[in-house]
């Protein structure tokens, strides 16, 4: 009985270092790979305890807790996904906020421009109904200029001054596809009824099976909403706060009522 708790301790200690390295890295912890690089064998039954495990390490040393994101379909109706359904999850702060504010000081001058970028994009899309189509997204984020640290392609390095049209369109469209591939952003298709996350039925359609540089027939009908790692990260009174902050106002209650107004639903202080 105690080896196999001590097994289950180091198990739990394995996933913990996956789960920051994941982290580290930016992408999600998915359950396939947890399967493949930490549980093995471990069956399904003892995987919920092993993973209730590491989350309190890594609440007790790091600050951090492992937090589902849910499934492409229950973005767009805003349901929390069950736990044992989860298949991905990414680290969620437990630290109150002046301590997180202190860390997030301690990033570097790139992890600061992509958070910066990241939290402006999802401002446009928070205060459009929560949906912006793809051409009007790539126009806002030309205007904005994204990070040269998220460039990868040799064209899209340039600078704005010397930048042709056609390099500042890849630009922008390599921005929006890796805040796609960072889980920030989701591509769907509205319903002919059309609306907003807030009003109309939508069909959700997998952003990693559309093109993320295609041209405008890929595009028709295709909008641009929040994605989990955003719906996990940022709350809406936060973001009101941001962009109060961005645009030198106060954040009284009717100007959380006016940005409530533009999202689409009330924002109240337990969001």
């Amino acid at each position: 009985m105690e080896e196999e708790s001590q097994a289950s301790e180091r198990t739990a200690t394995d996933l913990v270092r996956y789960a920051l390295a994941c982290h580290a890295s930016g992408k999600p912890i998915r359950r396939e790979n947890l399967k493949t690089h930490v549980l093995g064998n471990t069956p399904t039954r003892n995987t919920r305890p092993l993973l209730d495990r590491a989350n309190t390490l890594l609440t007790q040393n790091f600050g951090l807790k492992m937090v589902a994101l849910p499934s492409h379909e229950k973005i767009l109706t805003n349901k929390a996904p069950a736990a044992t359904a989860a298949t991905k999850w990414v680290l969620q702060s437990t630290l109150p906020d002046a301590a997180r504010q202190r860390l997030e000081l301690a990033q570097t001058e790139d992890q600061q421009a992509i958070l910066g970028f990241a939290t402006t994009v999802l401002s446009l899309v928070f205060v459009s109904n929560m949906s912006v189509p793809v051409d009007q997204l790539v126009l806002y984020v030309r205007k904005l200029g994204p990070p040269q640290c998220i460039a990868t392609a040799a064209d899209t390095r340039e600078t704005a001054e010397y930048a042709s049209d056609a390099q500042m369109e890849s630009a922008a469209r390599e921005a929006i596809g890796y805040l796609l591939r960072q889980g920030y952003l989701d591509k769907v298709k509205l319903g002919a009824s059309g609306g907003g996350e807030h009003g109309a039925e939508t069909q959700a359609t997998q952003a990693s099976q559309l093109p993320t540089d295609g041209g405008d027939r890929h595009d028709e009908g295709m909008m641009y909403t929040w994605g989990p790692k955003a719906r996990i990260e940022f709350q809406p009174l936060d973001m009101a706060r941001f962009i109060a902050t961005a645009t030198g106002q106060e954040c009284s209650d009717e100007f959380v009522k006016t940005i409530g107004r533009a999202y689409g639903s009330n924002i109240t202080a337990s969001q």
